[in-house]
């Protein structure tokens, strides 16, 4: 496993925004040599594949790649500091061991290709901040939450600018845990079960590649866009074909409810990314996030489907690394 060096990082807000948030730095106990380190900090230098950087009083984190591959786990945190009061408004569900998952799946990258994909986490429980919605919603109102959903968002712009730049495309995946009765997973593109009801004909309009959040891909590429939600070298069929269940794919081509579609991470990382696709994936719990094992033997799996999905639709190649002994 690489050797991760944590350094604090702070991607936030300028002149009055800090000094609005100078009383809670107090009163969490920071000192000046900390609270100077944090705001010099900002955007000095690029960061560096393999090492970890954290938001404001590490509430978020940042494992930094160099994979065309961006993994977010907004909804698995658990800290929760009596000086951030409650959300107010809103859902409040914890996505059980996704944060877990993400660092596998990091993990799995890397044990396949010797890079690393990029992955931001929130870990700040959801009663705290909801880094999948709107800011004012997300962040209750409060700054220190605010801080913390600007941070989250900005590391996955950065992440994204990443991507796009060394790579002309990629894949984002907002990850997820449903708890629905069918243990499936949900590949949310941003469309309604209502729309997927829909004839492959219909679907390859327009109308529904610009909603859709592969519509960068979908734009540029000569496969009919229902192929890309569902057809044989889709990403649910990749995943089916490695033994997880997927909606929508070849086997399950229009999902019904109770299904999720995609939410603010999905829309402004992947229909809004330019030529990074994405989607929000809602695992079940048994057999993918319920224990070590699952999550491990689900996070290679995911890097081999990605791994083919990338070459099949954006012309992508990973590298593998050798196995040990050969040459």
């Amino acid at each position: 496993m690489p050797r991760f060096q944590s350094l604090t990082r702070q991607l936030g807000r300028a002149g009055i925004g800090l000094l609005c948030l100078a009383a809670f730095w107090f009163g969490a106990g920071f000192t000046s040599d900390v609270r100077a380190q944090t705001v010099a900090a900002a955007g000095r230098e690029p960061f560096r594949a393999g090492e970890t950087y954290y938001g404001r009083r590490q509430f978020t984190e940042y494992l930094a790649g160099d994979l065309p591959v961006i993994i977010a786990a907004p909804h698995g945190g658990r800290e929760k500091p009596e000086d951030l009061p409650d959300r107010l408004k809103g859902t409040f569900a914890f996505d059980t061991n996704t944060q877990e998952l993400a660092r596998e799946i990091a993990a799995a990258f890397h044990e396949r290709t010797g890079r690393h994909a990029h992955v931001v986490i929130c870990r700040l429980h959801r009663w705290k901040v909801d880094c999948n919605r709107e800011a004012e919603e997300g962040a209750g109102g409060h700054p220190l939450a605010l801080q913390a959903w600007e941070d989250f968002q900005g590391f996955l712009d950065r992440a994204r600018t990443a991507v796009t730049n060394g790579f002309g495309g990629g894949l984002f995946i907002d990850l997820h845990g449903h708890g629905h009765k069918e243990q499936r997973l949900e590949l949310g593109y941003l469309h309604t079960p209502e729309t997927l009801a829909r004839a492959d004909a219909e679907l390859n309009a327009a109308e529904f590649v610009q909603e859709s959040s592969l519509r960068g891909l979908a734009l540029k590429t000569k496969a009919p866009y229902a192929e890309l939600l569902r057809g044989p070298r889709s990403l649910g069929a990749l995943l089916e074909a490695e033994g997880f269940p997927c909606a929508p794919s070849p086997r399950e081509p229009r999902p019904v409810a109770p299904y999720f579609s995609g939410g603010y991470n999905t829309r402004r990382h992947g229909r809004d990314a330019g030529p990074v696709g994405g989607l929000q994936m809602e695992t079940n719990f048994k057999g993918v996030r319920d224990t070590a094992e699952s999550r491990e033997q689900f996070a290679r799996a995911l890097v081999r489907a990605v791994e083919a999905w990338l070459k099949e639709h954006q012309g992508i190649a990973l590298p593998v690394k050798a196995a040990a002994g050969a040459g």
